[in-house]
Order: C-alpha cells, then sequence, then structure tokens
C-alpha cells in the first residue's frame, strides 16, 4: 500500500479553518465589507452582498435548518443552478453541522430519485425550475418513493420563507455550539458522478479535504482580494465547489454567478461586472 507525506498543514501559508463553516467565518470576519457575491437575474434587481452579509445569510438558513430538525450528520441536498442561496445554503449546511448532498441540476427524475434515495438525503431544498427543468412538478412525482425524506422546501414559493422564519427563533449561541461541534474529520459533503455509464456514484468528502482544497486553490490560482471571478462550472461537482466558489471566497474576491450560460448574456455580464478572472 503506497502513503503519502508532506509538510504539515499548519506551515503552509494561507491555509485558515479547516471546516467549511469555519472557513467562511474566518473570510467573513477578515473582509467584511468587501463585496462577495454579485448576481444579476432577469427582471430583478442587481444582488451585491458583502462577506458579512454573505456570513449572515448563511447562518441564518443554518438556523432554518436546525429549526427543521437538521442533526449533525443529517443529510440536506441542493437543487439549484450557480445563484446566491446555493452558496448560502452549502455554507449552511456545514455551520448546522449536517451534510451536504449537491444535486446535479441536469439531472432527470430517475437519477435525482437515485440520489436522493441513495444518500438518505432528510431535507431537500430546491428552486421551482431551472431552464427545461420543473423540478417543483417533478419531485412531486418522486417523493413518495423517498423513504428518508422529511422535509422538502421550495425556492421560489412561500415553503421557503417559512421555513427561514422558523428559525429565527433559533439562538445564536445553539448554532454557535452546533458549529464549533463540527471537526475537521466530520463528513461535509456528497458529491455524485455524473453516472454516464451507470447510475451516480456517491464520494464522500470530510470537512478538512473540502476546505483544504478551498485555501490551496486561492494559494495555487494566485487569487487575491481584487479578483472578480465568474465561471460556468457547476458547483454540484468539484472543481466548481472548490476551485471557483471556495477558492474565490477563501482569497476574499467576489464570486460573480449567472444561472444559466448563455454567450451574450455572459459578455454583457463580464463587462458589467469587471470580472477580472472568466
Amino acid at each position: 500500500m503506497a502513503t503519502f507525506t508532506g509538510p504539515p498543514v499548519d506551515s503552509e501559508p494561507g491555509i485558515g479553518a479547516l471546516t467549511l463553516g469555519g472557513l467562511l467565518a474566518d473570510v467573513g470576519a477578515l473582509h467584511a465589507t468587501s463585496e462577495a457575491i454579485a448576481f444579476h437575474e432577469g427582471g430583478r434587481p442587481e444582488l451585491h452582498w458583502t462577506y458579512s452579509e454573505l456570513a449572515s445569510q448563511a447562518r441564518r438558513f443554518a438556523k432554518a435548518l436546525v429549526a427543521a430538525g437538521t442533526d449533525k450528520g443529517t443529510r440536506v441536498a441542493l437543487l439549484m443552478g450557480n445563484r446566491p442561496e446555493w452558496v448560502v445554503g452549502a455554507f449552511g449546511v456545514a455551520l448546522a453541522g449536517g451534510v451536504l448532498v449537491p444535486v446535479n441540476t441536469l439531472f432527470e427524475p430517475p437519477e435525482m430519485a437515485h440520489v436522493l434515495k441513495h444518500s438518505d438525503t432528510a431535507i431537500l431544498v430546491h428552486q421551482q425550475r431551472l431552464a427545461s427543468h420543473p423540478y417543483d412538478d417533478q419531485m412531486r412525482l418522486i417523493e413518495p418513493d423517498l423513504p428518508y425524506l422529511r422535509r422538502r422546501i421550495c425556492f421560489g414559493t412561500p415553503s421557503y420563507d417559512e421555513f427561514l422564519a422558523a428559525g429565527d427563533a433559533v439562538d445564536d449561541s445553539e448554532l454557535d455550539a452546533r458549529s464549533r461541534a463540527v471537526s475537521p474529520f466530520d463528513d461535509a459533503i456528497v458529491i455524485y458522478t455524473s453516472g454516464s455509464t451507470g447510475v451516480p456514484k456517491g464520494v464522500l468528502h470530510g470537512h478538512r479535504a473540502a476546505a483544504l482544497q478551498c485555501w490551496r486553490f486561492a494559494q495555487q490560482l494566485c487569487l487575491d482580494p481584487s479578483v472578480r471571478v465568474w465561471s460556468a462550472f457547476p458547483f454540484f461537482w468539484t472543481a466548481g465547489f472548490c476551485m471557483v466558489m471556495g477558492g474565490t471566497l477563501a482569497a476574499g474576491g467576489c464570486l460573480v454567478l449567472q444561472e444559466l450560460f448563455e454567450p451574450g448574456e455572459t459578455l454583457a455580464l463580464l463587462e458589467t461586472e469587471k470580472v477580472t478572472s472568466p
């Protein structure tokens, strides 16, 4: 059996907390007033969040999960495009002690059913639809076949607002205690393969591995707080999660989000948001 050794992590420059919740807390404190998220959605005002606002939104999502019954290790699935609520949800799950299950937005109902059942997903947060995928309608059909699913919350409907509002009753001290109880070696995220030659396979990653890759990508890509990053990589795969989202935030840069790639809209977005790293 091969073994690999290297310098201790604490000797590496630029490495912070080794849990995803700790990573957000670190960058939220260090870059509180800097812009973290920029998002344009047709027909709605542009959204611009500072790191402080992102951290606040993630904590509110985390408290909503606690109110919904999330315990340490509870599987929480996200089915959304690259939008602010995805980022909020991913870090909110980590803060609450849950395990994130990102669902491929290109999946058809049989694949979604397999992933949600195989991962033992207990709470699912999804958007109503994305492009030609009517997720809300599809979920109604497959929900009876998901024995471990306790709660389904649809973004863009009253159920999402009710979900968040219920968490406002959770005390900050309770959330802080839960976040401190998360170890770098606890389970953090289950990434599913594309399933091109069979059903999707789940790959379990701990907090240490995911957080470490985020910090390292920021270093290896020479990102700094002035960077403004756009990418078509979806966040439900490791490149989008660690290299794009994680690396940008670990560096204190601004993540420019686009839910669906459309060349003309992308070029306009790159110019408007003065993207430096497409």
